[in-house]
């Protein structure tokens, strides 16, 4: 990760605050964005709706093809030509899935798909933090976002999987990248806009930024970068304590001029217990 040093100030002050202003416009009876774009007709709070609606819906349809993938290898077994198959389906099906992986009640990779990832069959994975839980409390499970083997912040949703006779086998698991899931859900929910949208998790990390800042990552509460915007930190303390609501937080342009106010509104999407919030804002 770069240090603080290494980060030009210019991407600090863009962090959370990217898009285009408003102006008027001579030609019509209503503002127009200085970039051309109309003013958008849905309200921040719409959008936010619509944005965490596309997350939670994702999420559950994600579980639901590990659940019936995890039903499946309960006959097959958790190796083999058949969880082969099934893990297969479901890296293949999974939105945002990078892989799927069935992991003994050991502790060990079992089976994983697709083939390119056939060399880590074997390996100990029951030290890991949220392969520890799924193994011990034998629930569906949603780890927080973890720096994956695979090289990027990473998400594993967890099913355990049991014979006929209730016999506890392993887990079914599947890995995605959550910048990926969110970033087209806000795509698709803050079309014609002007706003932004960010994502933390319960750690307080940055997990997803619709501007191009390079700061996700970073805790948004204790990383340096953070330090020179204490509207910001104050702002992420309320949402960490708060399921949804609204505020405003400010930053000002490195080129000068006033501070700049965003007015925003957040709110909560999860499954089995783990949380992000998510952002949705607006400049003044």
């Amino acid at each position: 990760m770069n240090t603080l040093h290494s980060i030009p100030l210019l991407l600090i002050a863009l962090v959370l605050a990217a898009g285009c202003t408003s102006a008027p416009d001579t030609t019509t009876t209503g503002p127009e964005l200085t970039c051309g774009t109309p003013l958008p007709s849905i309200s921040t709070s719409a959008a936010l709706a619509l944005l965490t609606t596309g997350v939670n819906a994702t999420l559950q349809e994600m579980d639901a093809i590990l659940a019936t993938a995890a039903t499946a290898m309960g006959t097959t077994g958790i190796a083999g030509p058949g969880a082969n198959a099934t893990l297969a389906l479901v890296a293949a099906t999974t939105p945002y899935a990078i892989d799927a992986v069935s992991i003994s009640a050991e502790g060990r990779i079992a089976a994983v798909m697709p083939e390119q990832y056939w060399a880590a069959v074997g390996t100990y994975v029951g030290n890991e933090s949220h392969n520890k839980q799924a193994l011990e409390e034998r629930r569906p499970l949603m780890s927080p976002v973890f720096p994956a083997a695979e090289g990027f912040d990473a998400v594993s949703l967890r099913r355990p999987v049991t014979d006929s006779t209730g016999t506890f086998l392993g887990l079914a698991t599947v890995l995605f990248n959550p910048q990926e899931l969110i970033a087209d859900q806000a795509d698709n929910a803050l079309e014609g806009t002007n706003y932004t949208a960010w994502a933390i998790d319960m750690s307080s990390h940055l997990i997803y930024d619709r501007d191009p800042a390079g700061l996700v990552g970073r805790d948004m509460l204790t990383d340096p970068a953070f330090t020179d915007y204490p509207d910001l930190v104050a702002f992420v303390q309320k949402i960490m304590a708060e399921p949804a609501g609204n505020g405003t937080y400010t930053f000002t342009p490195t080129k000068g001029g006033p501070a700049v106010v965003k007015d925003a509104v957040w709110g909560t999407v999860g499954l089995h217990g783990t949380e992000w919030r998510i952002v949705v804002a607006s400049e003044r």
